[in-house]
């Protein structure tokens, strides 16, 4: 298990979303951001593991990728719309990349342009558990405001 990014707890399984950040926290921290994901519990004799939904997201230079195979097969932007069922001004806000499509737009695109749009996530650099090594955490860096706060100016 690793630390929590929050509190600095040892037993740290959950992932949550706190404003755009993905942070790993242990269960009295989850209720701090949307839930993503929990941890496994461990199957028991004769139980099957439990199937884990991969997290994907969009590759870098969607619009690009988009466009150049559009292009190749010769269809207009208007006619790739009317395929997949999507508005017009929604497609060319995706293609200049204004929006950022969602994993269902993806699949269609990804079916009627046959390109890679999605991707697994990248975790970033490795998590390291040891307090010495992994720095402040969110909880420290509240501790160190609440003190500055008491002390005064």
């Amino acid at each position: 298990m690793t630390e929590c990014e929050i509190c600095g707890a040892p037993a740290a399984g959950y992932l949550i979303q706190v404003e755009g950040a993905k942070l790993t926290v242990c269960r009295d921290c989850s209720g701090a951001g949307k839930l993503l994901r929990v941890p496994q519990r461990q199957p028991q004799k004769g139980e099957e593991a439990p199937r884990v939904k991969e997290e994907l997201e969009v590759v870098e230079g969607y619009g690009k990728l988009m466009t150049e195979a559009r292009r190749k097969m010769g269809i207009p932007i208007e006619v790739l719309a009317e395929r997949i069922n999507e508005k017009l001004s929604f497609l060319e806000r995706v293609e200049h990349e204004r929006t950022l499509p969602d994993a269902k737009l993806c699949r269609k695109l990804e079916k009627e342009l046959g390109v890679k749009l999605l991707q697994p996530v990248s975790s970033g650099a490795p998590i390291v558990t040891s307090q010495s090594k992994a720095g402040m955490t969110l909880g420290d860096i509240l501790e160190i405001e609440q003190k500055k706060k008491t002390r005064g100016p």
